[in-house]
């Protein structure tokens, strides 16, 4: 709701390097928190190969197309193979970044991660 009188637009003026230093800012701030970034990896890991499992004894299928066939395939122990490879090239590709910006890795695992146990968990609670 505008105010009367107000003006709404929509026009606003960045200034220059300011997403500069508010990228520079949070990526200080997830440094401080990195340790806790693996360890919350680690732990969605875990609950989400347990969830998974859990999911699959219930009778629930497996989301995605290429584990589906890799666990009808190869078994479940696929998924935690694979989950401990994609762990095992995060660590890789964070020890390759700078201290500053490898932050971002824990992250990027971490977030797609939990979302997938939120999923698990909300269609197992369903049944």
């Amino acid at each position: 709701m505008v105010a009367e009188g107000a003006v709404f637009t929509t026009d606003r003026t960045v200034p220059i390097g300011a997403i500069d230093r508010w990228c520079s800012a949070l990526l200080d701030e997830l440094a401080g928190v990195e340790r806790e970034l693996w360890l919350v990896v680690a732990v969605t890991l875990v609950v989400d190969v347990w969830l998974t499992h859990v999911g699959l004894q219930h009778g629930l299928q497996e989301g995605n197309p290429v584990m589906r066939a890799a666990i009808e395939t190869f078994g479940f122990a696929v998924l935690g193979l694979t989950k401990v490879a994609a762990l095992g090239l995060a660590g890789v590709t964070r020890r390759l970044l700078s201290d500053r910006r490898g932050v971002v890795v824990p992250l990027g695992i971490a977030l797609p991660w939990a979302g997938a146990v939120v999923v698990n968990a909300t269609l197992l609670l369903r049944l």
